[in-house]
C-alpha cells in the first residue's frame, strides 16, 4: 500500500491514475494468472484481461454476488476458487544481475505473500458465513488500515481503549486489535460480552480510566444505559467508537445524550463502516462526514440495486468492491449487500479536507428491505427505518420486531423493554401509532423482560444483535 501521508492528500484525478494503475496489473498479473474462479469466468464471457485498463473498463465484467461463493452442497471447498494461488516457480522472486543502491534486483511475485495464515468470516446474517482467507501480506494492510482509520478519527498512542467488539474470527474485532498495535495505543482487548461479560467491561473502562470504548452500536447503548445500576462512572468516557451494524445519525445522537446525561467528559462518536469481504473497516473523522475509504486497497462503485447500473456521484445505490491490492480471497465487482444512501464523493471532506474517496450518508442492509402485503396491495417496508425510528426512542432499552403473514395482509408485532421508570403502556400505544403511521401496517407492541428480550436477540452472544426476524412461511 502507498503512504498515508501522500495517498490522503492527493488530488482525485491523481487517485483515479493510481487506482486505474492498480487495477489493470490486479486484474492482469493476479486475477487472470491465478485465482480460479475469475480465470474462468474471463474465459467464459470471452473477457480479454487485458482490454480491463481503466474502471470504467470494470463494466464488462459481471458481477460477484454471495450466492456465487456460498458452498454448494457436497461442495465446502467451493470459496477456495475464490483465493488466489501461489505463484508457480517460474513466476517467483529472482535476483537479477545489475547494480542496485540497496541491494540485488528482484522481479515477479513473492511466494510468501501468498501463504496461508489465518481465517475470519463473515457475520453469516444473510447466509451462511463465508470464509476469508488472509495471508501476512492481508495482515499487513488490516494493520495499515487499522492505523488510517486511527489518524482519521484523531486517536493517537496516548489514548486508552476498551476494545469491546466481539472477539471472533471477523474483521470487527481484529482490525481495532491491530489498530491498537498499530498505533501503540494501551488498550484491552475485551472481546466484547461473550468473553468479560459487560458488568467487567465497565468495571474495566471505569478502573483504567479509559476515555475510548469501542463497542457494537446496540450493546454500547445498553452499556451506557445500565451503566449506573453497576455502580460506574463515565466521567472519563470521551469517546465511542462503534460500528459492526446498521448506524444512522439518529443511533449516533442517541448514543452522545446519553454519554451526555452520564457527565461524560466528552461525547464524541464515531463510526467505522466494517465490510468482512473488503477486509477492512473504513472511518469517518466526525459523524455524517462519511466514511473515508483506502483507495490503494479497493475501488468502490455504486449500483443501482436492481439494473446494476453504475451511478454517480451522491446518488443512493449498492456498494460494489473490487480488490487493489489483496492476497487471500480476492473480489472483483462483489455486490456487498450494503445500501450507501449518500453514494460516494470524491470531493475533499469538510471536516479533515482528506482527499479519498469518502462513502456519504446511512449505510443500510438489503436484505431488511421486505416485500409485503398491504392493505392496499404489495408495499416495501424497509426495517432500515424501523431501526431508525426505535433508536429515536430514548425510553427504550431492548427490542425487537417479528414479520408475521396474516389473511389479508402482514403485521408486525414488535416486542419491548423500556427502561426503568417509564410508562410503559404510554410507550406501546406511542410506537404503535406511529410505527403504523409510518409503514401503512398493522402494529401491536407487547412487554418482556429484559432476559427473555436479550437471549432472544442475542445481544451478548452474536457479533451484533438480532432484531429482525421475518415469521412468514
Amino acid at each position: 500500500m502507498q503512504a498515508w501521508s501522500k495517498i490522503s492528500k492527493m488530488p482525485a484525478a491523481a487517485i483515479k491514475k493510481l487506482q486505474d494503475e492498480l487495477l489493470q496489473k490486479m486484474v492482469n498479473d493476479e486475477m487472470a494468472a491465478r485465482h480460479p474462479y475469475y480465470r474462468e469466468l474471463f474465459k467464459q464471457n470471452n473477457i480479454n484481461p487485458a482490454d480491463i485498463k481503466t474502471a470504467e473498463d470494470l463494466k464488462k465484467i459481471p458481477f460477484t454476488e454471495k450466492k456465487d461463493i456460498l458452498p454448494p452442497e457436497n461442495e465446502p471447498l467451493h470459496p477456495k476458487k475464490f483465493v488466489l494461488e501461489p505463484p508457480a516457480e517460474g513466476e517467483q522472486k529472482v535476483k537479477k544481475k545489475g547494480f542496485s543502491l540497496f541491494g540485488k534486483k528482484e522481479e515477479g511475485p513473492s511466494p510468501a505473500d501468498y501463504n496461508f495464515f489465518t481465517i475470519y468470516f463473515t457475520a453469516g446474517r444473510t447466509a451462511k458465513p463465508i470464509p476469508i482467507e488472509y495471508t501476512h501480506y492481508d495482515l499487513d494492510n488490516l494493520k495499515e488500515m487499522g492505523t488510517r482509520a486511527f489518524d482519521i478519527m484523531g486517536i493517537t498512542r496516548d489514548d486508552t481503549m476498551i476494545n469491546a467488539f466481539t472477539y471472533a474470527p471477523n474483521v470487527h474485532f481484529w482490525q481495532m486489535f491491530y489498530s491498537t498495535i498499530g498505533t501503540g495505543s494501551t488498550a484491552l482487548q475485551a472481546g466484547g460480552g461473550k468473553v468479560l461479560g459487560l458488568e467487567k467491561i465497565l468495571k474495566a473502562m471505569d478502573s483504567m480510566e479509559a476515555p475510548a470504548l469501542a463497542i457494537a452500536p446496540g450493546y454500547g447503548r445498553f452499556a451506557l444505559l445500565t451503566l449506573e445500576h453497576f455502580g460506574f462512572s463515565a466521567a472519563n468516557l470521551e469517546r465511542i467508537i462503534t460500528g459492526t451494524d446498521y448506524l444512522p445519525m439518529e443511533a449516533v445522537n442517541s448514543i452522545q445524550n446519553l454519554m451526555k446525561s452520564l457527565g461524560a467528559a466528552d461525547t464524541k462518536v464515531q463510526r467505522i463502516y466494517f465490510n468482512s469481504e473488503v477486509k477492512a473497516g473504513w472511518a469517518e473523522c466526525a459523524p455524517d462526514h462519511g466514511y473515508h475509504i483506502n483507495p490503494d486497497h479497493v475501488y468502490i462503485e455504486i449500483v443501482d440495486p436492481e439494473s446494476g447500473e453504475v451511478l454517480g456521484e451522491g446518488q443512493r445505490g449498492e456498494v460494489v468492491i473490487t480488490h487493489l491490492d489483496a492476497r487471500g480471497t480476492v473480489f472483483l465487482r462483489y455486490k456487498t449487500g450494503d445500501i450507501a444512501s449518500g453514494g460516494i464523493t470524491t470531493e475533499p471532506c469538510p471536516g479533515c479536507k482528506r482527499t479519498v474517496p469518502r462513502i456519504l450518508g446511512d449505510i443500510e442492509r438489503k436484505q431488511f428491505i421486505y416485500d409485503l402485503k398491504g392493505k392496499d396491495g404489495e408495499l416495501k417496508f424497509n426495517a432500515n427505518h424501523l431501526r431508525k425510528y426505535m433508536y429515536s426512542k430514548d425510553d427504550v432499552l431492548l427490542w425487537y420486531v417479528e414479520i408475521n403473514s396474516e389473511d389479508a395482509e402482514d403485521a408486525l408485532k414488535l416486542v419491548v423493554k423500556g427502561i426503568s421508570g417509564s410508562d410503559e403502556d404510554a410507550l406501546h400505544k406511542t410506537i404503535a401509532h406511529e410505527v403504523s403511521e409510518q409503514f401503512k401496517l398493522p402494529v401491536s407492541v407487547e412487554a418482556s423482560s429484559l432476559d427473555a428480550i436479550s437471549n432472544k436477540i442475542g445481544l451478548e452472544k452474536f457479533i451484533t444483535e438480532q432484531v429482525i426476524f421475518d415469521n412468514r412461511s
